[in-house]
């Protein structure tokens, strides 16, 4: 007897399985959640999506706010009707610039008109995320980006169960209220097994247009002090501007028109941090053969330099760690350097506490060299097995080599008066004090 034959798979399964199939050729999914409606949540994934879209990444954007479909009008594609290829839905390619690569996917470009509602109950809402996710043609995308609706539901619950590997993104305000709210997402991720990549702190402050002044309308800090007694990162917060109002309301993307507003500068520096925590994540999970690259391919170590220039070896090691505009990575076997090369600090100007360790090590750099640095950065970094030593001066080329003599070692006081940046509140004044000399 061959037994009692299996039951044949039913519509909805086949459903689901072609979603988680078609997830998991993705290699960062992203979801961006917020605990309550109001705190900017769309304008944040969609900035997002942009700006890693600017760092040369291939972006899909998928609105699953089915009741409060936005992030068409954000992106400048509402109106366009949705389309499918045989069997497959095709996103809608937004613009902005000849070099980005976005492709975008909500329920309004199915629906009869902007005003039109969706008025579906749980189950027809999930089948509707679950076709979206699995049906759509997202070949050739290295982030998709989920924009959840508010709260923790139907939709979140639904994208959460069918997009393996997904990582949240928390938008908060800095009002209590939002807070709270905020928390409940951390734990909803944790029930889910979700990574939580971090908590950004929106609307932090409106700047004025006209003098600069930021005025905290909504209080500040709220999202940072959340993040740490969460015990997840905080990614960074970000100021109301009028050209991010604008920006929103015209469909053009903040980080792509307005790359030198405070809220785009803001916006661009989370981005990068997120993408060198996937670096950093890849390197550390990836197949044995590319997996700590550097240490496998013949001793090689990478030691990161911040810099004050953009003249590599032969520039000067900067002041300050994260403040500062270029880092060299100096690739060394034994004693001897055998290359080099500049990378630009993305959060120069604007980086926020916790962001520059995460980036650095996400360089694939196995040790650090600055003039100065807090004790809450060189725990950072030493939990993610690097090296550090500070106080050094002079010539990146010198000081390097005096490193590897062993002559440039250990952390000496800061030499800084930034504690915004140190993590750390300082008295003393800019200088050399403790500094190593080659």
């Amino acid at each position: 007897m061959s037994g009692c034959p299996s039951e044949a798979e039913s519509p909805v399964e086949a459903l689901h399985a072609a979603a988680r199939k078609s997830m998991a050729a993705i290699p960062h999914k992203m979801l961006v959640m917020s605990g309550k409606g109001g705190v900017g949540k769309t304008t944040v994934a969609v900035n997002l999506a942009f700006a890693f879209g600017r760092h040369g990444l291939r972006v899909g954007i998928l609105d699953t706010d089915l009741h409060g479909p936005d992030v068409a009008f954000m992106t400048g594609v509402e109106g366009v009707p949705g389309a499918s290829d045989g069997a497959r839905l095709r996103p809608i390619e937004a613009g902005g610039a000849p070099d980005l690569r976005v492709r975008v996917l909500s329920i309004s470009a199915f629906l009869p008109g902007r005003d039109s509602p969706v008025i579906w109950r749980g189950p027809r809402k999930a089948s509707a995320i679950a076709q979206l996710l699995g049906e759509a043609d997202w070949d050739g995308v290295d982030v998709l980006v989920v924009d959840c609706p508010p709260g923790t539901g139907d939709e979140p619950l639904s994208v959460a169960q069918l997009v393996p590997g997904a990582a949240a993104v928390i938008v908060t305000s800095p009002q209590e209220v939002a807070l709270l709210d905020s928390r409940k997402c951390v734990n909803f991720a944790r029930a889910l097994d979700l990574r939580v990549l971090g908590i950004v702190e929106n609307l932090a402050g409106f700047v004025c247009p006209d003098c600069g002044r930021r005025i905290d309308l909504f209080k500040m800090g709220g999202g940072e002090r959340a993040a740490r007694e969460m015990k997840v990162p905080f990614l960074g917060r970000i100021p109301i501007t009028e050209a991010m109002v604008e920006a929103g309301d015209s469909g053009k993307p903040l980080v792509v028109h307005h790359p030198d507003d405070p809220a785009a500068k803001a916006l661009a520096a989370i981005a990068g941090s997120i993408e060198a925590d996937w670096r950093a994540r890849e390197r550390a999970d990836g197949p044995a053969d590319t997996r700590g690259k550097e240490d496998v391919m013949q001793g090689v170590k990478v030691i990161a330099v911040a810099a004050e220039d953009e003249l590599g070896l032969e520039g000067q090691v900067s002041g300050h760690f994260g403040r500062c505009p270029a880092y060299v990575l100096v690739e060394t076997k034994g004693a001897d350097v055998v290359g080099s090369r500049v990378v630009r600090n993305p959060h120069y100007g604007n980086h926020q506490p916790g962001q520059m360790p995460t980036f650095i090590h996400g360089l694939g750099a196995h040790a650090i060299l600055a003039g100065g640095m807090g004790p809450r950065a060189v725990d950072m970094f030493h939990e993610f097995n690097m090296e550090v030593a500070t106080g050094a001066v002079g010539k990146v080329r010198n000081v390097v080599a005096a490193y590897l003599r062993g002559e440039i070692k250990g952390i000496v006081p800061c030499a800084h008066d930034h504690p915004e940046s140190c993590g750390d509140p300082h008295d003393h004044e800019p200088g050399d004090r403790g500094a190593q000399r080659p």
